[in-house]
């Protein structure tokens, strides 16, 4: 007995050292967090991200918009608890940020369904491929952030016909000493410069043991090593600073040539008038008389040039191949030459400069296939029609519809009931103006940078531009932050060529651009009021002789991520997987 109580009494007084020792304030949190809070970290970023695009424009929540997604990598949960929140807040940020789709046609709901739920696909799958390097490997997360966001964004832009828009780089549009080192990657390296970032912030709160358990985080996600962690902040630190130093640098290089003097002309219809408020006669009418008068209010200006928005010329253009016999020609494009030979002249009567037209120019071929394109058209001040440009980034469903053949049905997701399919063009055209020579982009090929880049990469025969003109039709979106969000992008093209860009663009926003991503000339006093509006923006185009190194060497930045991700992948087979 006295034994008993002599073995009793030490398990007492060695009971409360074991606790001590084997209790940590770490044990107290959850090993596998529950659903609803791994949904809170994705929605949190969505919401974040949301917040950084436009509307609202808030850029700088980027540098830690991350953060709550990113805390994923590092759970305890299940994996498909995990995947699935990801793929969750993807939905939310996507729908959120997309929704003025909708807007354009009854239709493009589908669209709007389709794309975004597309991308956001691309959330869970990032976050994947984080965790199994973080697992697998010992790369920080300050490396393999950037790596696999900036490769996928990537992946986004050329997968499928491409999305390049909502990029995190794109965030800090109205940061200029931020995106000069767009001229070095494009704006895949802002992505990777924030992307750094926001790993950053994580690894550093997930030193904290209140972060942790707040975020049900396991004691293992703090990182092991002190001096690891202070020389990565040291690197990023000193990689901002490098980038501030090199923006200020190039923001204080403004003084441009002052190039050709051009009238942008801004109209302000909707695009559904052609469907919803007149017959396709009457909406013909309409917008010729509403661009007739803009390009009148122009010419008084006096311009090089009066450039019109995209397809807004709506008189028939048609070309047939000039070595053509007769008999050849059907009946319905007999004349199409002198029909189009006496309206460039029309024109060059009219207006006495040159002018560049958006059209849909209709095309015979030799083989006596018919072709339709989204043209810009160069009409001389003398009256000769100059070079034609074809749009060669065609929208699927806005310009096309997608196996319209195979599928049927999917014509009925159109926004028009009879066949509007154009034809992809295969040439980029050097437009002559004076001693100076453009590029155009039309549409959203401004938002594709390989399109762009290759404008200021002189070949054989064709020198490099010295500015670029983009021409739009976004009336589809009636006054929608679509309007804003396609300017903001529009920004980085010129900061990758160094070239500036004019915009003419129906319902807005038209605008010039400088070489260093600056807007210089709006219609209205902000971007707001520049969208909705009728208006002719002149001015005149700033010349800038820069090199880029982007224009040169292209997507080298989501290459070299690519590979780093390939490499990280393969050796970490190698590598035992974590123990349950």
């Amino acid at each position: 007995m006295e034994g008993q109580a002599m073995t009793a009494g030490c398990q007492v007084e060695t009971l409360p050292k074991m606790q001590k020792s084997a209790t940590p304030a770490e044990s107290q949190v959850p090993v596998a967090p529950s659903m609803f809070r791994l949904l809170g970290l994705a929605l949190a970023s969505a919401a974040l991200l949301w917040l950084c695009f436009f509307p609202a424009n808030w850029g700088w929540l980027a540098w830690v918009a991350l953060v709550p997604l990113l805390a994923l990598v590092k759970s305890a949960a299940a994996p498909r608890r995990v995947y699935l929140a990801a793929w969750l807040g993807g939905m939310a940020f996507f729908w959120a940020s997309l929704q003025w789709l909708r807007v354009a046609d009854y239709r493009m709901y589908f669209t709007w369904a389709a794309l975004a739920t597309y991308c956001s696909v691309y959330f869970p799958v990032a976050i994947y491929l984080m965790r199994r390097l973080d697992q697998r490997t010992h790369l920080p997360l300050v490396l393999t952030v950037p790596i696999v966001w900036t490769a996928l964004e990537y992946v986004r832009a050329h997968l499928m016909e491409g999305f390049a828009w909502y990029f995190l780089g794109h965030t800090q549009h109205a940061f200029l000493p931020i995106i000069q080192i767009a001229d070095l990657g494009g704006a895949y390296v802002v992505t990777v410069l924030v992307a750094a970032v926001n790993a950053m912030a994580l690894t550093l709160l997930c030193t904290r043991s209140g972060f942790r358990s707040l975020f049900a985080l396991p004691a293992a996600s703090a990182p092991a090593r002190w001096k690891s962690m202070i020389l990565q902040t040291g690197i990023v630190l000193l990689l901002l600073g490098v980038t501030l130093c090199y923006g200020w640098w190039r923001v204080g290089q403004n003084d441009f040539e002052a190039g050709p003097r051009l009238a942008l002309l801004q109209g302000s219809l909707d695009q559904r008038i052609r469907n919803d408020t007149y017959s396709q006669v009457e909406a013909i009418k309409l917008v010729q008389k509403h661009f007739l008068k803009l390009a009148d209010e122009a010419a008084f200006q006096r311009p090089n040039l009066i450039v019109w928005p995209e397809t807004s010329f709506v008189y028939p253009w048609s070309e047939v191949p000039p070595d053509l016999s007769a008999a050849d020609i059907p009946d319905q494009w007999s004349g199409a030459n002198e029909e189009r030979a006496q309206q460039a002249e029309y024109l060059a009567l009219r207006w006495r400069t040159n002018v560049l037209l958006g059209v849909n120019a209709d095309e015979l071929r030799p083989d006596g296939q018919e072709r339709r394109y989204n043209s810009a058209v160069l009409v001389r001040k003398d009256g000769q029609i100059g070079e034609r440009y074809d749009k060669i980034h065609c929208i699927p469903f806005g310009e096309y519809v997608p196996f319209r053949d195979s599928l049927p049905w999917m014509k009925k997701l159109a926004p028009y009931d009879f066949d509007y399919s154009v034809t992809p063009g295969v040439e980029l055209k050097r437009f002559p103006l004076g001693a100076f020579h453009f590029g155009v982009l039309i549409c959203y090929e401004d938002t594709d940078a390989d399109l762009a880049r290759q404008y200021v990469r002189p070949t054989a025969d064709k020198p490099a531009v010295d500015f670029l003109v983009n021409i739009s039709n976004d009336g589809w979106f009636d006054g929608t932050s679509e309007h804003e969000e396609h300017l903001a992008i529009c920004r980085f093209r010129a900061v990758e060529c160094r070239r500036a860009v004019a915009r003419a663009v129906n319902m807005g926003i038209s605008a010039v651009i400088d070489g260093n991503g600056k807007v210089t000339d709006l219609p209205g006093s902000s971007w707001e009021k520049s969208k909705k509006v009728e208006a002719v923006l002149t001015a005149s185009v700033p010349i800038d002789h820069r090199i880029s190194l982007y224009a040169r060497w292209g997507d080298w930045v989501p290459a070299i991520c690519w590979l780093s991700l390939a490499l990280g992948l393969v050796f970490g087979r190698l590598r035992p997987a974590p123990s349950k």
